[in-house]
């Protein structure tokens, strides 16, 4: 009856703005408050025949409470902006600051009191969804409206927390149900029945963090916890058949709000860089410390692809539990990655320094087994009509790590940083990360304006001339020949212009002897011959058959016998190794002729 009877006087109250009708509808609307509160929760105990009055009601007076309390915020607002233009009397100042500070006790009791009921909702087994939807969607309602007055009374850093733990607690419970080993195929619309609670919650965390980033910021990690739970629900589902619609589901809904969520924090104009740094650092913090050789010997058998318990675990060995959900830190940053372009230049800086990590993190047994044959769902395709498609984790890492490199071209310092990496990281000893490298020099090569491609590769050609020797020409695993082979492959993407630079500079060296140990062994990596230009590519092919004829009239006048000592820089037979490879690695037939000239 109370509560019906307030929710026909409460739109009349809203209109009227008076210092004693705001003072005395507080009071009146807090012990209303207290009252509902306690029937709903309580009602099973206490007044268990008017229980489903009550839950008719109580959605209806908690909706005109907000729109009450929104009306005396705004009222308040007004105000105050008056009060700092005009001057008036003590008295008249004294009211007005008395209104303000009963709006604020109204609204702060209202938020508070629809947050416990918006918890107790959602624990409730979806019986009370009217409840769940009015109570939080009057809490951020309320603290979007009441922004500048009530941080003092409102804890909105356990409002968050709140949210995001009913989130992950929503997912801990339909995880546990459909991992049984007994569950048949799960279909999409149980999931997303599932789902949808929790896309509210984290719906409603973004728009309170994107009112108040700041408080957000603190709780930085809890919301990085958030995303690496719900990601590493998504890897479990993925190794589940059964599952598959469960998983494309979560991606659908829960994926790009969890991303939002993220990303409110780094859009925001209200933090500095640096607090946006602390939150692109965090990621493989506990990694940076231990060195690769660690990483990917020692404690290899300590990952895992997080379990059910360790996934929602709170009270295991954290060390144990952050190992196990690297594969989910690891998707969660490749987002970062994708999303550099609109990051600011610090960030992106923050980020490039991860990168060496992130190798190192990909050496581990199980993270370079679950990147080479996990596929994951993700979406793609227009922002408007997005579609679940599956794809390797190893192309979502080259995906995100190709964008993060066109990224970096704005920034000559995080450009400088990526240099170092792709420099440093050439000839790395993983075959994962090896390949993953290659595949960035590559699509670098590719793509670069030809003046910044050959700075680049004329380094590699600095290494490669450092490592020469006779002695390691003809060997395959070599380090000279470990060099061609790399350089190789990315020059095979490169332009003539760059392919021409550096054959010119491999044959025109000051050290002529090197010069052709260089050039043989690039020719039996597969240096491609016919990327040069039509000048060049003339010059490259009377070279090796002019040296060849000379090779074979020298072996004719001394009767068909080799001889060692006067063979060049001792390599037997270089003349032919090297003519031999170009013709094996061309696929241009204009060599042919040239080459059956030269045997006549």
């Amino acid at each position: 009856m109370a509560l019906n009877i307030s929710i026909k006087i409460l739109p009349s109250a809203a209109k009227c703005v008076t210092v004693d009708m705001v003072h005395n509808i507080g009071d009146f609307i807090s012990e209303l408050l207290s009252l509902m509160e306690s029937s709903i929760v309580d009602n099973d105990k206490k007044i268990h025949g008017a229980a489903l009055d009550i839950t008719k009601a109580a959605p209806v007076f908690l909706d005109e409470t907000t729109k009450l309390c929104r009306a005396y915020s705004e009222a308040t607002k007004v105000d105050n902006c008056t009060m700092s233009i005009t001057d008036e009397d003590a008295t008249v100042k004294h009211n007005k600051q008395g209104l303000a500070s009963d709006v604020i006790r109204i609204t702060s009791s209202t938020i508070q009191t629809m947050c416990r009921l918006g918890t107790y909702a959602a624990s409730s087994g979806g019986s009370q969804v009217i409840l769940l939807n009015v109570s939080w969607k009057g809490v951020v309602s309320l603290l979007q409206s009441g922004k500048g007055m009530i941080e003092g009374k409102v804890n909105v850093r356990e409002i968050i927390v709140t949210l995001l733990s009913l989130s992950i607690e929503s997912l801990r419970v339909a995880a546990e149900t459909w991992c049984a080993p007994l569950l048949e195929t799960l279909g999409a619309t149980e999931a997303r029945r599932a789902f949808l609670p929790i896309k509210f919650f984290l719906i409603n965390a973004v728009r309170i963090c994107s009112t108040y980033p700041s408080e957000a910021m603190i709780i930085y990690k809890n919301i990085i916890n958030c995303a690496v739970v719900i990601t590493s629900s998504s890897i479990l589902f993925s190794k589940k058949p059964q599952l598959k619609a469960a998983n494309e589901t979560l991606v659908e809904l829960l994926e790009p709000t969890l991303f939002v969520l993220l990303d409110t924090l780094m859009k925001s104009s209200d933090l500095t860089p640096e607090s946006k740094c602390q939150l692109a650092h965090h990621f493989f913090e506990n990694e940076e410390d231990k060195s690769p050789d660690l990483m990917g010997q020692a404690n290899q058998r300590e990952i895992n692809l997080a379990s059910l318990d360790c996934i929602f675990s709170m009270d295991s060995d954290v060390d144990h539990r952050n190992r196990a959900l690297l594969p989910a830190e690891l998707l969660v940053f490749l987002h970062f990655l994708n999303a550099s372009s609109w990051l600011t230049e610090m960030v992106v800086i923050t980020l490039s320094k991860k990168l060496q990590t992130l190798l190192n993190i990909l050496t581990s047994e199980d993270i370079y087994s679950y990147v080479l044959g996990f596929q994951i769902p993700a979406l793609n395709g227009a922002d408007q009509s997005p579609a679940v498609v599956w794809q390797p984790v190893y192309t979502s890492i080259i995906q995100a790590l190709k964008a993060f490199m066109i990224s970096t071209v704005a920034s000559s310092a995080a450009w400088n940083e990526l240099e170092a990496f792709l420099l440093e990281n050439i000839f790395h000893p993983h075959f994962l990360c090896l390949e993953i490298i290659t595949e960035l020099w590559c699509f670098f090569i590719r793509y670069a304006e030809t003046e910044t491609s050959i700075n680049l590769v004329n380094q590699v050609s600095l290494l490669l001339k450092t490592v020469a020797s006779p002695e390691d020409v003809l060997s395959p695993l070599s380090a000279l020949r470990k060099v061609a082979r790399s350089l190789c492959i990315i020059l095979s993407y490169a332009s003539s212009a760059t392919v021409d630079q550096i054959y010119t500079c491999v044959l025109n060296g000051e050290n002529s002897s090197k010069s052709s140990i260089l050039h043989l062994a690039l020719l039996m990596e597969g240096f491609p011959l016919d990327s040069l230009s039509d000048g060049t590519k003339e010059l490259a092919m009377k070279k090796m058959f002019t040296s060849f004829a000379g090779y074979l009239e020298s072996y004719s006048k001394n009767h068909r016998v080799i001889n060692v000592p006067t063979c060049k820089l001792g390599v037997v037979g270089l003349p032919i190794h090297a003519l031999a490879s170009a013709l094996q690695h061309s696929a241009n037939r204009q060599w042919l002729p040239l080459c059956q000239l030269s045997v006549t």
